[in-house]
């Protein structure tokens, strides 16, 4: 299997050193896999024979000086266009346009290539136009790790619930707002919080996104689209970040509940009803026991009832797991 990285970022770096690891990447289930080109945000490095992953590390901690397989200005999609690959790993940072993550789906799929991503930009944007592209030229279009990492969602319902129907979903999908309003719980206020999390590595320093409830209601949006069939929109989610949460973690307290950033999908007669709010909820919920950074989603079909998932998660290379295990999904032709 040939595979084309574009996007060297957190997630892209974690996916290298994960390769790179002979426990990572059974080399029975992918015995000739290879990475031909990686692209980040200045060019290329091409090797249609397979680029070392720690080489193309240690170059890329050095400016990729000395490195000669790497072309200065040989943008992504050159690279998709011009070097034959099987899939194509999407990892550009996720914008409200989609760019330049949609443009580098489209191209890839036009190219009959298989898509992983954990992009959320482009499925946000259009995730029925790009499901369609992929099914008319017959390849798989994952994206797993699109929503709470290495949390099983998409392969969940698709793989164990089939004859059942979805009824609605509750869950926590952002690791940064769970931790740091469990900095509040602890009696810190909302901008000490805001810096323990950017120190232990929760928080990027441009958190908005994660803050104001944007990352989540993202995450909402995909989920809507993919497992009810929806065509729903940013616009479609009524979000509230946790900005002013500090007077609700602390009534909180006091009514021994705790409060959390929760996405929900409901439905409400033929709508859906998208929603991402803090809510103090009661110690006895499930979603109560999700601490720290972690992540979990609930699930209610109308058979078998309420399903919850939590997983602990610790950074990007749980999320590259996730792009790893949605490759091997593609060699193996497995459903999950």
């Amino acid at each position: 299997m040939r595979i084309q990285l574009v996007g060297l970022g957190h997630v892209g770096q974690s996916m290298l050193q994960l390769i790179s690891e002979k426990t990572s990447l059974p080399n029975s289930l992918i015995p000739d896999a290879r990475i031909v080109s990686i692209s980040d945000s200045k060019g290329t490095a091409v090797d249609e024979d397979g680029l070392s992953p720690l080489e193309v590390l240690r170059y890329k901690g050095l400016g990729w000086k000395g490195f000669k397989k790497y072309i200065k200005g040989y943008t992504p999609l050159n690279a998709i266009r011009r070097v034959e690959s099987d899939v194509m790993v999407e990892l550009t940072p996720s914008t409200l346009s989609g760019e330049p993550g949609l443009s580098n789906i489209k191209a890839a799929l036009r190219a009959r290539k298989n898509v992983v991503t954990a992009n959320k930009g482009p499925l946000v944007v259009d995730y029925e136009g790009l499901t369609r592209t992929a099914r008319k030229v017959g390849v798989r279009l994952c994206y797993e790790a699109t929503v709470g990492a290495h949390v099983p969602v998409f392969c969940l319902v698709e793989s164990c619930f089939k004859a059942d129907e979805l009824e609605s979903i509750r869950g926590i999908l952002n690791a940064t707002t769970n931790f740091v309003i469990g900095q509040m719980e602890e009696g810190r206020g909302f901008q000490k919080s805001i810096e323990a999390a950017v120190r232990a590595g929760w928080a990027e320093r441009n958190y908005s996104d994660d803050i104001d409830g944007l990352d989540s209601a993202r995450k909402v949006v995909i989920l809507a689209n993919a497992l009810f069939g929806s065509n729903a929109r940013l616009d479609d989610v009524k979000v509230e970040g946790i900005r002013n949460v500090e007077a609700q973690v602390d009534a909180a307290r006091r009514e021994n509940m705790r409060v959390k950033l929760v996405c929900q999908i409901t439905r409400n007669g033929s709508q859906l009803e998208l929603t991402v709010s803090p809510k103090m909820i009661p110690l006895d919920d499930p979603l109560a026991t999700v601490n720290e950074g972690d992540m979990a989603i609930e699930y209610t079909f109308k058979t078998s009832k309420r399903i919850f998932v939590s997983a602990q998660f610790l950074g990007p290379r749980q999320t590259a797991y996730a792009v790893l295990n949605d490759i091997l999904r593609i060699e193996t032709r497995s459903a999950c």
